[in-house]
């Protein structure tokens, strides 16, 4: 994904930010991760890198004075008398946010991840490879995939021999729906010649935004609101209504006002003759909801 010169350059700058004590300074990490993706000369195609799909490399010295002048301009926007709250990063999953109190937080806004099989991790793969932070898929898998919400087939070790134990935790208001889905995708599964695990994704994913979406609620203030953007999905053809199903869990949980729109289609780029769509077709949708007096 880079000409050996390039690579050569960005490695020498690693190895100076590790003699001079800079690796794990956040903004020299930020600048130095930029700039190896702006050299790369294999083009982005949706999360994954395409190797065989280039695009013009920037030089490594030109790349950081661009992202240096792009942190100044932001840096003197935020001088001019604009007020920042504090800001909090919890490195956890928000299945579990006992770091957040009851009650404390005013609006929550959020697009998890979809279930439609994008591998999440693949994304900083080429980054994960170049701090040296894993040297392997298995080490991928084992350091990130396994730290995220189970939308991928390739994230499905240790969670394959549990099912039954996320099939408990789900609502039994969408459970008929999702039990008919995964035995669809079962069948789908034993025709076809990939044999592809989505019958195994279904109860994982359910079950997680459903302790997600539970924290949410206990997070919010009385009259605190829930903003969720989130897409549909198809597998071997077959639908699974997330929008609606997540609508009818936060309202089985206790949120009130619970209302699900659709922003916008979606899907069509991804059209092939391999992968059979929806014959509903794709969307992405925003659920608002809030908490009420008696949501908990």
């Amino acid at each position: 994904m880079f000409d050996e010169p390039i690579l050569a350059q960005l490695l020498g700058a690693r190895t100076a930010l590790e003699k001079s004590g800079l690796v794990k300074d956040d903004l020299a990490f930020l600048v130095l991760s930029r700039v190896v993706e702006m050299c790369s000369k294999s083009q982005t195609d949706g999360i994954y890198k395409a190797p065989t799909s280039p695009k013009k490399a920037a030089v490594p010295i030109k790349a950081i004075h661009q992202v240096i002048d792009e942190i100044e301009s932001d840096t003197k926007r935020l001088d001019n008398g604009v007020h920042l709250p504090e800001v909090f990063v919890y490195q956890r999953s928000s299945e579990d946010m006992t770091a957040v109190a009851d009650s404390s937080v005013d609006v929550v806004v959020t697009s998890p991840p979809y279930l439609n099989n994008f591998d999440y991790a693949e994304m900083t793969r080429m980054q994960l490879y170049f701090w040296g932070l894993c040297t392997s898929w298995q080490e991928i898998t084992q350091k990130v995939r396994a730290q995220l919400i189970v939308n991928t087939t390739t994230a499905l070790t240790g969670h394959r021999d549990i099912q039954s134990r996320y099939r408990d935790e789900i609502s039994t208001q969408v459970l008929s729906d999702l039990d008919k889905i995964v035995e669809a995708l079962a069948r789908e599964r034993r025709r076809r010649p990939g044999k592809k695990e989505y019958d195994l994704l279904v109860y994982p994913y359910f079950a997680q935004m459903t302790r997600i979406l539970r924290e949410v609620l206990r997070c919010l203030k009385i009259g605190g609101q829930a903003h969720v953007v989130v897409a549909d999905a198809a597998f071997y053809g077959v639908h699974v209504s997330t929008p609606q199903y997540f609508a009818s869990i936060m309202t089985a949980l206790g949120y009130d006002s619970v209302n699900c729109t659709k922003l916008r289609d979606r899907g069509h780029r991804w059209i092939l003759e391999k992968r059979d769509g929806s014959p509903l077709g794709l969307g992405e949708y925003h659920i608002s909801a809030k908490r009420g007096r008696n949501s908990l």
